[in-house]
């Protein structure tokens, strides 16, 4: 017997306050909705079938609505057939992604159909964990009080232990976050229109007035947004990329690692008629619950796919005037100062530091043990 069915039926058990938080608490479920769970095969390694399972059963059995599944495949730069082949021929309220091709439009602008709920937790026991049962409340709570603090900067600058250093005065047009989930402004701010769970970044700031070098230790990764091949770029050694007013000016390293660097750029802003060396925009991790196993050095993109929503990774979109663009940086163990003050510090978010912090802990308790305070 497994872990989820020895818990099955008991509302307080890891799974299941997992699942309440991502049905009733990120979405909202109510009798009557219609739900689709677009889901991937377990033998692409990425989401585990049980997941699915679990899933489709709290709908059925728990909130008592009426729930389907479609088996997508991996993600494509044409729409799911099967998916819309069933999306045509019933009408749902929301679909369900435990499918990495939910986050390929998770930038596109609302249109007509059913809402969408992209899942971050790929497995049974990344839901059972903190990163699935902290509550959505509170993480979006986090995250408006992250997204504002950043917006009222005058000074932004990012470091890393590894030599990152990238600053930038402040730009009220397009820095300026929209704190609410699922919308926000024109220009590289604008947040997903996808609901996330769980709400594990903070809402993309724009790179265009930063300056500075960023330093890349394990290679280049796709941001998920399109596909091509190969996906990610390892390198051997670092490469420090200089970065001037938010467009790459050049990279630097050991000749091997640069001209890899450079024509990966190349191949892959050519495979979509883009600007290759631009610096979009960026963004935080949030959530100290997520998983952090994966190892760049046995699986690049599983890696960058799963660290983002970690505070110990600040993700860069680049290659492309639009977020997410379609190659990813991601910066270790990030300080993120503001205006002389350090929000995030080697990983860290401070939440002890600032007062703007003290509602949302107050409000939410759960914070304080994910956090240590």
């Amino acid at each position: 017997m497994s872990q989820g069915d020895s818990s099955y039926g008991d509302l307080t058990s890891p799974l299941n306050r997992g699942l309440s938080n991502m049905l009733e608490d990120a979405i909202q479920i109510q009798p009557g909705v219609k739900v689709l769970v677009a889901y991937e095969d377990a033998s692409l390694g990425w989401y585990d079938g049980e997941l699915k399972d679990r899933v489709i059963e709290y709908c059925r059995v728990t909130l008592g609505v009426e729930v389907d599944s479609v088996e997508v495949g991996p993600p494509a730069n044409t729409p799911s057939a099967p998916l819309e082949e069933r999306l045509q021929a019933q009408s749902f309220d929301w679909v369900i992604f435990l499918a990495r091709l939910g986050d390929q439009g998770r930038f596109d602008e609302d249109r007509d159909g059913p809402r969408k709920l992209m899942v971050y937790t790929r497995r049974v026991s990344q839901l059972e964990s903190t990163f699935g049962t902290v509550s959505q409340a509170a993480m979006l709570s986090l995250k408006s009080v992250v997204d504002g603090l950043i917006a009222r900067a005058k000074t932004t600058t990012i470091s890393c232990p590894h030599g990152t250093q990238l600053i930038s005065g402040y730009n009220a047009e397009v820095s300026r976050s929209n704190l609410n989930e699922g919308q926000g402004e024109s220009g590289a701010s604008k947040d997903v229109t996808v609901v996330r769970f769980p709400a594990a970044v903070s809402t993309p700031v724009s790179a265009k007035d930063f300056s500075g070098q960023v330093v890349l230790r394990h290679g280049l990764t796709s941001t998920g947004s399109r596909v091509y091949d190969p996906p990610n770029l390892p390198i051997g050694k670092p490469v420090t990329v200089h970065v001037v007013n938010g467009r790459i000016d050049r990279f630097e390293g050991q000749d091997e690692d640069v001209q890899g660097v450079r024509e990966h750029y190349e191949r892959v802003a050519s495979r979509f008629g883009i600007e290759p060396m631009i610096v979009d925009s960026w963004h935080q991790g949030l959530h100290p619950g997520t998983d952090a196993s994966p190892d760049p050095a046995d699986d690049l993109c599983l890696w960058g796919e799963t660290l983002f929503t970690s505070p110990q990774y600040l993700h860069f979109h680049t290659c492309g005037e639009y977020p997410p663009g379609e190659i990813c940086w991601m910066v270790e163990f990030p300080t993120l100062t503001l205006d002389g003050r350090k929000l995030y510090e080697d990983g860290r978010i401070r939440v002890d530091a600032f007062e703007e912090f003290m509602p949302c802990l107050d409000q939410h308790p759960e914070l304080r043990g994910l956090f240590n305070t």
